[in-house]
């Protein structure tokens, strides 16, 4: 993307996961915001640009709406939360989603696993997705099988490809 002057890290280009990161800075949440404005504005009409921001915005400021699918599961058990926490279901999204913000972003292969692992731990006493076998979940052992040698050829520099094998009835 082309920046007019110098550009603040991210706003050029998507920031990436750097080993040993912390949290997120406040110039890198608004270069990020600066980079998708421009992405926003490059598909209208000049005349309907909208200015970049230079400042981030109060977090008691507007809302944007945004629309997400949730298991149901999880979002009775939120119900519950804000039910005792004596908060409205906004607030306890809210309140979780600042928590992740304000956290240092994990390793992408590092962040699949936590969000498996979550997952997992909210499944506690139900039936798995997937093929599973004495309480394995093959279908995840083989994803996580296929990142993990795609992390190795990486590392390696090779350009194979790793294809996730499925066993035949045969085995």
């Amino acid at each position: 993307m082309i920046v007019d002057g110098p550009a603040m890290p991210g706003e050029a280009e998507p920031l990436r996961y750097e080993r040993g990161r912390g949290p997120l800075a406040n110039d890198e949440v608004l270069a990020n915001m600066r980079r998708r404005q421009r992405i926003k504005n490059a598909k209208v009409p000049a005349d309907q640009h909208e200015d970049l921001t230079d400042r981030l915005p109060d977090i008691h400021g507007s809302k944007d709406p945004i629309a997400l699918r949730l298991p149901t599961l999880l979002v009775e058990y939120l119900h519950l939360v804000a039910l005792i926490e004596d908060l409205p279901l906004t607030a306890v999204f809210e309140a979780a989603l600042m928590e992740k913000a304000l956290s240092a972003p994990l390793r992408p292969d590092r962040a699949k696993e936590r969000y498996f692992e979550l997952a997992d731990a909210m499944n506690v006493g139900r039936s798995h997705r997937g093929d599973s076998v004495s309480g394995l979940d093959l279908s995840r052992i083989r994803e996580k099988a296929a990142d993990l040698l795609a992390a190795i050829d990486e590392l390696h520099g090779s350009d194979a490809t790793v294809s996730s094998h499925r066993p035949d009835a045969a085995g």
